[in-house]
């Protein structure tokens, strides 16, 4: 027994001297610390007000939500244990689990999950995204102590609206600590009943979350129950795709997310590190099309740019095939996927300078850009994060005649230009989500200036159809709706579909347990060094 230990020390100390597991040599199930690297900081950790997905990976540690999507895309109990609807989805009724605690003591009941959806609504919140993701919301009561109803305005899918719930957009926050802080300081003293206590964000914008060691209310959706098995995780940002996978290379971190393309191979081929992947559902990488500016205004325009786009040598070339090129609104693993977007606008550039001369945008032979009225066919392209794919739009635009001026911004940066329509004329974004009402909180007019209808694009016939949408219970007819709307979308011009992202994660060989949910926000409940 004794050299038996005495060699299992030797080889924690061998180990720690090459430096790749130093942080977690020797750890217990129950023991060590996971360092994530991640592409960017978190904007907010409020899940009321951040439409982030930085600040959505720190979120789902630290908050529970109602219900939670499991593999199979069935819902299982969370701090709900059971839920019901009347007959024309309008009315939700929740049992609530008894015993479960707020970070802060705050007891978690019904009273509590009325608060959490009236402050989502409140103005005072100034929410980016759980506003939307919650439809209709009209108001909720309390039945009892733990059953709680939640009322809508116009009927909504069970189904839309569940998916909603398990998403941590829509998670429960400790109503004590959220009027303590207030809104704007909140995401810093962020106060759950999840797995993870938020212990502190540092001026390096890393956080450090530690664990709850009277967890015991786990969702079914996870392998294990009671409490997690790692003692802390730390989010670091580091926005330089080269430096962040050095660090799981030098042992700095443990989970390096979003690798790049040219990374991917080196660590798959790696013995000591591992590489897990996701397919994205729900709104692809975009170039919105702000219908508002006076050159995009033209759907003609807007159609010629489509045509000249060619999503798929993007995919080929730029991004090594570890993207997907993408054709619609909808990346093709959201169930509702209309392959029919796919034929609706082929690479053409001829096709593409047939309209743009229709328009009246004629080709200047000397500077090769496109002129109207004196005026060059120019506008502007604002990014987030990916120069590549706007060097290459850039090219490609070039060829028919039009001159982008694309730029990297930040997140602030692109939430405050796209409040008004005339800071921009084309924006990027993406959101993972898992049904088809991205739709609606991207495209419904309701959401220009204040959400993410980036585009500007209003009609209340086009409206009505996101809403028909959103309450058709039929799981088969809304497929048929939401078929239709990709159509009118694409036929609208109203956006460029760049790629469907893949994301890719590198992580040490020796950590188990770790999946993606909704194919990019990583699940670490289950995680643990073997």
């Amino acid at each position: 027994m004794r050299l038996g230990k005495l060699f299992v020390v030797v080889v924690c100390m061998s180990v720690l001297l090459f430096g790749v597991y130093a942080s977690v040599a020797c750890a217990g199930k129950y023991e060590g610390v996971l360092r994530v690297a991640m592409r960017s900081k978190a904007h907010s950790c409020d899940p009321h007000v951040t439409g982030d997905r930085r600040g959505y990976t720190v979120i789902m540690n630290v908050c529970d939500t109602l219900v939670y999507k499991d593999v199979d895309n069935t819902y299982k109990r969370g701090l709900a244990e059971d839920w019901s609807w009347n007959e024309d989805g309008t009315v939700f009724t929740f049992k609530l689990r008894d015993g479960v605690k707020f970070h802060d003591g705050t007891p978690f009941n019904a009273e509590a999950v009325v608060y959490n959806f009236d402050r989502v609504v409140d103005p005072k919140t100034k929410s980016r995204f759980a506003a939307s993701v919650i439809g209709p919301y009209e108001k909720s009561r309390a039945v009892d102590n733990f059953t709680v109803e939640v009322k809508f305005s116009k009927p909504i899918a069970p189904t839309a609206f569940l998916d909603s719930l398990s998403q941590a957009y829509l998670s429960m926050v400790s109503p004590t600590a959220a009027e303590k802080w207030g809104p704007d300081d909140f995401s810093r003293h962020l106060v759950g009943t999840g797995p993870y206590i938020f212990k502190d964000w540092n001026a390096q914008d890393r956080i450090t979350l530690v664990r709850n060691e009277d967890y015991n209310w786990a969702s079914p959706v996870f392998k294990h129950s009671g409490k997690p098995y790692l003692e802390k995780l730390v989010f670091i940002p580091i926005s330089e795709d080269a430096t962040r996978t050095a660090t799981l290379q030098t042992g700095e971190a443990d989970i390096v997310m979003e690798l790049a393309e040219e990374s991917v191979g080196e660590l798959r081929a790696s013995k000591v590190f591992q590489v897990v992947y996701g397919d994205v559902p729900g709104c692809p990488v975009i170039f919105w099309m702000n219908v508002e500016h006076p050159i995009l205004s033209d759907v003609r325009v807007r159609r010629a740019i489509l045509y000249g786009f060619d999503s798929a040598l993007l995919a080929r070339t730029t991004y090594r095939g570890l993207v997907t090129p993408v054709y619609g609104p909808l990346g093709s693993t959201t169930w509702t996927y209309n392959p029919a977007v796919e034929k609706m606008y082929p690479y053409d550039s001829q096709k593409a300078g047939e309209l743009l001369d229709e328009a009246g945008w004629k080709m200047n032979k000397k500077t090769g850009i496109r002129e109207k009225d004196g005026k060059p066919l120019k506008f502007d392209l604002s990014d987030l994060q990916d120069a590549r794919r706007g060097v290459f739009f850039q090219g490609l635009m070039r060829e028919i005649g039009i001159e982008v001026d694309a730029r990297i911004v930040t997140d602030d940066i692109l939430w405050q230009i796209t409040r008004t329509g005339d800071t921009y004329a084309m924006a990027s974004t993406w959101f993972a989500y898992s049904d088809p009402d991205v739709l609606r909180l991207l495209y419904h007019s309701s959401n220009v200036g204040t959400g993410f209808a980036i585009s500007r694009y209003r009609d209340q016939a086009f409206d009505q159809m996101l809403e028909d949408a959103l309450s058709e219970p039929d799981s088969e007819r809304r497929k048929l709706l939401y078929s239709k709307i990709q159509e009118e979308i694409m036929n609208l011009g109203l956006l460029v579909p760049v790629y469907a992202r893949r994301q890719h994660d590198g992580l040490r060989k020796n950590l188990v347990g770790y999946r993606l949910d909704r194919g990019q926000y990583p699940v670490l409940f289950d995680v643990y060094y073997e």
